[in-house]
């Protein structure tokens, strides 16, 4: 299946979610961090550095999402390893699979990935700048500076950060 594939571009200011707050959709692996694997068992969840900071910082002002891209089995197991805390709401491809994640589907008003495909494909619709892309956790670039994804996304949802 595909996602919306035209529509005239809309405002990147969707409604408000739960007590009139902004909605951030957060991809999964490589975006908040890894699976901790034993032989074929997920046993746990890495977390990147500064992660737990940030969402506590963010849900005080903002609805948060989890968008994966990820069946909904794997999803919900990372979730029980401590992030359900900060996410009112979870996605995964069982629900919504898509060639690419358009926010517009969950009215979310910004999505931190990994991945610039899925901000190459809004583009398209005049939606890119709610797209926040990070450096892979992992990468060279997060190597480099391990806290640099957080400061790209407080900057990009909070103007005055």
């Amino acid at each position: 299946m595909s996602g919306p594939s035209s529509g005239p571009p809309v405002s990147l200011t969707f409604g408000k979610g739960r007590h009139n707050m902004r909605r951030i959709a957060f991809d999964l692996d490589e975006t908040l961090g890894v699976p901790v694997i034993d032989g074929r068992d997920i046993v746990g969840w890495q977390m990147r550095p500064g992660c737990a900071e940030l969402l506590d910082r963010l849900q005080v002002s903002f609805f948060l999402l989890l968008w994966s891209v990820s069946p909904r089995r794997y999803v919900d197991k990372v979730l029980s390893f401590g992030l359900k805390r900060w996410f009112s709401e979870s996605h995964s491809w069982d629900e919504m699979p898509a060639r690419w994640k358009d926010v517009r589907l969950l009215k979310a008003d910004f999505l931190v990935d990994d991945s610039p495909h899925h901000r190459q494909a809004a583009e398209q619709f005049g939606l890119g700048a709610a797209y926040v892309l990070v450096p892979a956790y992992g990468s060279p670039e997060d190597a480099a500076d391990p806290l640099a994804w957080v400061r790209m996304v407080e900057s990009a949802v909070t103007p005055n950060a």
